[in-house]
């Protein structure tokens, strides 16, 4: 016969069984973490799917298959390596976490103050965020500046501050609950804004915000500078050692006040491109080894940008998950790939072995 001891108000229980279960509350809020953004990705990217095979791009929609097969696999390689464990690296919650929350809600106000009050504009004020807290707090850089993608929202969605705050102050949980995955990852921080913007919008009732596919010309440009902006991104992050949040905002703030002006009518939407692959390119080495790499990865953040215009528009953040998706599937692809190489070295061995013998 079993007992269920918790269930009996006569028994005191022991320190051992209150510290379990306060690490199992702590592993499902990280695992809940992992989902969220799981989920948005997948959405994100299966709905960009759906408009390129009704729309009859064949090719687009063949690459769209294997980035989500490659996504998956990688995600299911994240939850194996950090979360499908007796132990939960970064369980415990910190001091360090409430700051990091406290952050991103002051990121997302500020932002969003100097793009819509100031008139400053979402990319150049995202920009301003991202180089300002690099210099002056580089220890909160990323939280300020994933508050720095909500603040990017459109007035559309997100009407003023008080919806702001309430997108933020999801955005800021779902930083801490995720904090144990995925890192390394550019474009992690936009996913996390993206779903506290929709969630916001969503509790408030806004109407979600739809534009039209690009035409093809003015699809050649993002592509084009999708791959630009994530590369050289990379190279100033890495190479030149600035940082992640340093680089992304130099690169996000160039061409916000460049681009305008050397395309006048697409300019905007050009920027707005390149803001997008920055944050494909604050991943690390470790990651996406190499510029070659995040170029193949700029180039399906790019048709992913194209493809999902009609879904979800003006949601803080969007331009981050659309890179976040694109880096997680190129990982999942090298991975992949190696294991190829490694069956086909393993049968090479084997035969020579055989041969010998």
């Amino acid at each position: 016969m079993k007992f269920k001891l918790q269930n009996n108000p006569n028994i005191e229980r022991c320190p051992f069984s209150q510290n379990l279960e306060v690490y199992e509350l702590k592993g499902i809020i990280l695992k809940s973490g992992y989902l969220i953004l799981a989920f948005m990705t997948v959405l994100l990217l299966f709905r960009s799917f759906m408009v390129a095979f009704s729309e009859g791009v064949v090719l687009a929609t063949g690459l769209f298959a294997i980035v989500l097969i490659a996504l998956l696999y990688e995600k299911r390689r994240e939850w194996i390596k950090n979360l499908a464990k007796k132990t939960i690296k970064g369980t415990d919650f910190i001091k360090t976490d409430f700051f990091n929350f406290l952050s991103v809600v002051v990121g997302a106000l500020i932002c969003f103050t100097l793009s819509v009050n100031f008139d400053l504009g979402a990319v150049v004020a995202s920009g301003l965020v991202g180089i300002i807290v690099a210099l002056v707090l580089p220890k909160y850089g990323p939280p300020t500046y994933c508050g720095a993608f909500v603040g990017m929202s459109s007035v559309a969605l997100l009407p003023n501050q008080a919806y702001i705050l309430l997108a933020a102050v999801i955005a800021g949980a779902v930083f801490v609950a995720s904090k144990a995955v995925f890192n390394g990852f550019g474009g992690k921080l936009g996913t996390i804004a993206w779903t506290g913007a929709v969630c916001a919008a969503l509790l408030t009732g806004q109407n979600l915000l739809t534009d039209p596919i690009p035409a093809f010309n003015v699809s050649v440009l993002i592509v084009l500078y999708a791959v630009i902006g994530a590369v050289v991104t990379m190279v100033i992050s890495l190479r030149f050692k600035h940082g992640p949040v340093m680089a992304s905002g130099i690169v996000a703030l160039t061409a916000g006040l460049l681009l305008p002006v050397i395309h006048p009518e697409v300019g905007g939407q050009l920027a707005v491109m390149v803001t997008c692959a920055t944050y494909a390119g604050m991943s690390n080495y470790e990651r996406v080894p190499n510029e070659a790499y995040m170029a193949i990865a700029a180039l399906f953040a790019g048709l992913i940008f194209i493809f999902s215009q009609p879904f979800i528009q003006g949601g803080g953040g969007k331009l981050g998950t659309t890179a976040f998706g694109s880096v997680i599937a190129i990982r999942g692809m090298i991975e992949f790939l190696k294991i190829v190489k490694e069956r086909k070295t393993q049968k090479s061995k084997s035969r020579k072995t055989e041969y010998e013998s």
